[in-house]
């Protein structure tokens, strides 16, 4: 994108920083005394200009004469001397709020954006309360792809701000892939907090950008991690469920609300120390327990695992299902586990899953039989162990 376009554009977009140097007028005084604001322009323009130079031979670091000087000049068509004030603004108080936010102004309506991107860096750094105005700017222009080695000076440095300009420009929905590079980067030096990741890696899944969204995740794993990923992660329940990216996201709603709780304690008889236990407390269930988005490549795959139930009863049971997913949203059934109701021991338990070329990525998760249907009541619990997805073909 050019320069005049991305102009356009910001002005387009209503991302204009809101700031205009009216916020900071010097009060200048005629001859009776009385107090009056200078204009910007206008029949009276030259003597507004003389008046405001008076100001700063008297004190030259009036630094809101200076502004309103140059907002004058360059109401006057006067660029070199403009550009002169505003520079002379930033000499005298290079980190005061309004220096910055004017100057930052200035700088994108002229197109010089690699000095407006250091402006706004020293702006949110010093002033949070600033972001709300500055981030939209911000992201605008790393969008179009402006100035890169600009954002690779941020990207090296890492300011605090950058997390929070990750998880609000996320979360206003600008797209992913440019902020995925700035996550990464806090990733590497493990400064990237849950809530950055989680955005990212969920906008890019909820469009349908399966491959870079589990790229994403597995960046953001402990390198320890990684050897044991597979095609289903964290099977034997033996780390705490994230609920960010590829990992378990299991039902944190209230029991009385929905009909059930979720726990991953350490349990008897199994192969490590842990295990899943969905209890049923046999009102009316509601949502899911628990799921875990996966990235599978068209083909056949078998799930196995280890369960246990425990006195199910008022109901149909439950089982696993792997859905298709598109646009975010769980779609048709590609198959599903036996049904577990009743009591027995721990016993193993597999099925074969096919995953068709338009099934961009898929959900597994815990299901109630018969949920279809109508209302699901259920009670007793409901332990597995063991979960592997395996391709076969």
């Amino acid at each position: 994108m050019n320069a005049a376009a991305l102009r356009v554009g910001i002005l387009a977009a209503g991302l204009f920083l809101a700031w205009r140097i009216v916020q900071v007028n010097v009060v200048l005084y005629d001859e009776n005394g009385v107090a009056r604001l200078p204009a910007a322009a206008g029949p009276d323009a030259s003597a507004e200009r003389a008046a405001l130079r008076a100001a700063l031979e008297e004190n030259p670091g009036h630094v809101a004469a200076l502004l309103n000087l140059a907002r004058a000049h360059e109401a006057a068509g006067d660029e070199t001397a403009a550009r002169r004030a505003y520079d002379g603004a930033a000499r005298i108080a290079p980190l005061d709020r309004e220096v910055l936010g004017a100057g930052a102004d200035y700088l994108l309506r002229r197109g010089a954006f690699a000095e407006a991107i250091a402006k706004l860096d020293q702006l949110v750094d010093a002033y949070p309360d600033a972001r709300p105005i500055a981030f939209p700017v911000l992201a605008r222009l790393l969008a179009s792809g402006a100035e890169p080695a600009a954002w690779a000076r941020i990207g090296a440095r890492q300011p605090e701000w950058i997390g929070a300009f990750i998880e609000s420009s996320c979360a206003a929905g600008v797209d992913p892939q440019y902020l995925t590079g700035l996550l990464l980067q806090r990733v590497s030096r493990g400064r990237a907090k849950p809530a950055e990741t989680g955005c990212v890696v969920d906008r890019l899944r909820d469009a349908d950008r399966w491959p870079q969204a589990y790229q994403v995740w597995l960046n953001t794993l402990p390198r320890e991690q990684l050897a044991d990923v597979g095609f289903l992660y964290n099977g034997s329940f033996e780390l705490a469920a994230s609920g960010l990216g590829f990992d378990w996201r299991a039902s944190r709603a209230r029991e009385r609300d929905v009909g059930y709780s979720v726990e991953m304690p350490q349990a008897a008889g199994v192969t490590g120390k842990r295990a899943l236990r969905v209890s049923y407390n046999g009102k009316r269930q509601s949502g899911i327990p628990i799921m875990q988005y996966v990235a599978l490549a068209p083909g056949r795959y078998e799930m196995a695992g280890l369960a246990h139930p425990q006195s199910i009863t008022a109901g149909r049971g439950v089982q696993w299902a792997v859905r298709c997913v598109k646009e975010g949203h769980p779609q048709e059934v590609l198959a599903a586990s036996e049904r577990f109701v009743g009591s027995s021991e721990w016993r193993r338990f597999t099925y074969e899953i096919t995953v068709p070329p338009d099934c961009p990525g898929q959900v597994v998760q815990l299901e109630f039989v018969g949920a279809a249907d109508g209302a699901v009541y259920l009670a007793g619990l409901a332990w597995f162990d063991e979960l592997v997805l395996r391709r076969i073909g």
